[in-house]
């Protein structure tokens, strides 16, 4: 019985070195092939952005291995699949099969942000639709998502373990600047392209980065519009920001002090008042902040410190005019503020899907979808509304690459798009040299009320110098 349970295996293992062989030689033969670093099989073959050989190479090495560890001979044939593929269209298929293309995501499901939560829930969903539809190119989605409950350190984490250990193609919508910026140069590296991450940080797009594709209007646009704004049309004369300590808040810190002191309204240093992302308690900033007398105060930060810190100054009686960045603009704030929101302006760069006289097909299409996909949550969600539109640029652009799907392909069909207005997003035009897709928001004052944010402007564009 052991002899003849040996004859398979002497066959699999000729089988095996044959691929090794065949990997070798496409490597010699291709001028372009370069030599990946010797560190984990699974960050070599996603670091083989441009080399088919040595993508080829790689992949049958991790099936060699597979045969050592007397893996399934499944999973040796997925790896072979995927390995033929990249060799046969010139270029990194990693994530991809004849049947199943493999996206991954990220953002705060708990923590401090999990507001946020339904951004993920909402592509997965928009993918699952999609499928339930046909797939893309005779391919299904598969959408893994992961929890990083806000924290930085652990969005680095995960994102390897879905590089690394679950193959993706590319990432879709990953949350957070301080937890893009930390993970950006890793995808850079690895050659794994992310399509619409969700903050609207400039870094995302300046300098230019091949795979990474944003799409939400930047916070220096948005800072800029919302400062003049608040100036030219709300007679804003002296301003304060609550702003969050990190390069999200830092940026919309930056970018409000200038614009202000461009048209003669000068911040002072004590009226720039920040936050941790762990602070409970607000009472200390609120305090501060009223002592400056300002007579408008921006909020640079996310819904739960938002919400809290309004809450507090309203406790003490402190009254400015409140102004915020987009990343708030969702209809849960109304009850996380205890309605203390009412009367503060906003950004948005997506239709106002909360609107009932808002009769536009395209937030129809969404409201159908919310209702037949995803009862159970807020049907009104404005951060829902950046998961969707998230997922329809994704999906635009897997089939403007093709049947024959690598990486490359994935980049050259997003640099296609060009005032692309068939989403939820405004006016995205990429290019080989431009990374930034919208440059559009408008304003909305809130309405507790009606626990909705009302529309007050059209959009206004402030296109990259």
């Amino acid at each position: 019985m052991k002899q003849q349970g040996t004859r398979p295996m002497r066959w699999f293992a000729t089988f095996i070195f044959g691929l090794l062989v065949a990997g070798m030689l496409a490597a010699c033969g291709d001028s372009t092939a370069t030599t990946a670093p010797a560190t984990t099989a699974a960050t070599t073959a996603a670091a083989a952005t441009t080399a088919a050989g040595a993508a080829a190479t790689t992949a049958a090495a991790a099936v060699a291995t597979t045969a050592v560890g007397a893996a399934t001979t499944a999973a040796a044939a997925g790896a072979a699949t995927t390995a033929a593929a990249a060799a046969s269209t010139g270029g990194n298929a990693t994530g991809v099969t004849d049947t199943e293309i493999t996206l991954g995501g990220w953002g705060p499901q708990s923590g401090p942000a999990a507001a946020y939560g339904i951004i993920d829930r909402t592509i997965d969903a928009y993918f699952k639709k999609v499928n339930a539809d046909g797939g893309v190119n005779g391919r299904k989605i598969k959408f893994i998502f992961q929890d990083d409950a806000y924290n930085p350190a652990t969005t680095a984490t995960v994102v390897k373990k879905l590089v690394e250990q679950d193959k993706v193609f590319a990432f879709v919508g990953g949350l957070g600047t301080a937890h893009n910026l930390g993970v950006m140069d890793y995808l850079v590296q690895n050659g794994v392209p992310h399509i619409a991450p969700a903050t609207g940080s400039t870094a995302i797009s300046t300098p230019f980065k091949k795979p990474i594709f944003a799409l939400q209007t930047n916070y220096t646009t948005e800072g800029a519009l919302l400062t003049r704004y608040a100036i030219d049309s709300l007679s804003s004369k002296k301003i304060a920001i609550f702003y969050q300590d990190d390069p999200f808040g830092k940026e919309g810190l930056d970018v409000i002090s200038k614009t202000a002191e461009a048209k003669g309204v000068k911040i002072a240093d004590s009226a720039k008042v920040s936050y941790q992302t762990t602070d409970k308690d607000f009472s200390s900033q609120a305090l501060k902040l009223q002592q400056t007398g300002a007579d408008t105060l921006f909020f640079w930060s996310v819904p739960g410190p938002t919400a809290a810190l309004m809450k507090e100054i309203d406790k003490i009686g402190y009254k400015p005019t409140l102004i915020m960045s987009a990343v708030n603009n969702d209809s849960s704030l109304f009850s996380l503020s205890d309605n203390t929101v009412d009367k503060a302006w906003t950004a948005s760069w997506l239709p106002d899907v909360a609107d009932p006289d808002n009769k536009d097909a395209k937030v129809m299409a969404f409201r159908d979808f919310m209702a037949k996909n995803l009862p159970n949550e807020k049907q009104d969600s404005g951060f829902a509304v950046s998961g969707y539109a998230e997922a329809q640029l994704a999906v635009e652009a897997l089939k403007r690459a093709g049947k024959d799907l690598t990486r490359e392909k994935l980049i050259v069909a997003m640099e296609s798009i060009q005032s692309w207005n068939d989403s939820m997003a405004y006016n995205v035009s990429y290019s080989g040299t431009s990374r930034q897709g919208q440059n559009a928001v408008y304003f909305m004052q809130a309405d507790a009320k009606q626990k909705r944010f009302i529309k007050k402007s059209d959009f206004l564009e402030l296109k990259p110098q």
